[in-house]
């Protein structure tokens, strides 16, 4: 009877054992929905008063953000059409296109690597870096955020400070887009005085199929600092260009 009953104990302690691994598990693997919005205020010359009227104030798009403990993958939540707003009058019109790119970041933890598969002017790039050393500061300011308790960080990139709200809930260095390296899953980002925001909508946690976490493939390979040249060149070019009849392409770039 005595050797039943340690027997029976013995399974329990097994099923115990097993039961938190397999919830730890769980715990280090989801999906996060997240919604962005970035604010601008577009200003040209000539522009009629209906037209200005008609200008978007903001863009508001919906990311996903797969997860398990060894890398993560943070796309659009859908490519939805590019919005267009035209203004004709006379010695020429105005055409505004705003388009959501078609990015992709993928994250390495353990290799401490990102692939980013980034559009830009209609061209497809695929950036290859280590993961940046970001120096976090954390505030010591806590909040609860979809029922996880959060704890504030922040650095400052250039001029902007950026705050962001993670939780050491979900142990997962990652977050949105290039946010990361923190003891816990980023669940909010504040950046440029305010207009940019990126915030979770909802968290589900569960297992996550590995064709769901495959690194982007798609598109010419640049390095990091190649690519920051090219989009400051061709910001510059079009800068250069805004006089007359125009059509101006705005991409939403990160």
């Amino acid at each position: 009877m005595k050797k039943t009953v340690l027997t029976i104990m013995s399974l329990a302690i097994i099923f115990i054992a097993f039961s938190q691994s397999n919830e730890n598990q769980v715990k280090n693997q989801g999906i996060v929905t997240y919604e962005e919005v970035i604010k601008f205020d577009i200003q040209l010359d000539n522009m009629s008063a209906v037209m200005q009227e008609m200008l978007p104030k903001e863009n508001r798009s919906q990311k996903i953000l797969y997860f398990n403990e060894n890398v993560s993958l943070y796309e659009n939540f859908e490519q939805g059409d590019d919005a267009v707003i035209e203004d004709e009058s006379e010695g020429g019109g105005v055409k505004i296109m705003i388009s959501q790119p078609d990015d992709i970041v993928f994250r390495d933890f353990k290799n401490e690597k990102i692939i980013e598969q980034k559009e830009f002017m209609t061209r497809v790039f695929l950036i290859e870096s280590d993961s940046p050393k970001d120096e976090w500061k954390i505030t010591g300011n806590q909040k609860m955020i979809l029922d996880y308790p959060c704890q504030e960080a922040t650095k400052q990139d250039g001029d902007s400070k950026v705050s962001v709200w993670f939780t050491p809930a979900i142990q997962i260095p990652a977050g949105p887009g290039e946010f990361g390296n923190l003891p816990g899953l980023i669940l909010v980002v504040e950046s440029n005085n305010g207009d940019h925001s990126i915030m979770a909508k909802s968290i589900d946690l569960k297992e996550i199929d590995e064709k769901k976490l495959q690194k982007p493939k798609k598109g010419k390979k640049v390095s990091k600092e190649k690519f920051l040249s090219i989009v400051e060149e061709k910001n510059k070019e079009m800068g250069g260009e805004n006089s007359g009849g125009k059509t101006v392409i705005m991409k939403i770039q990160r």
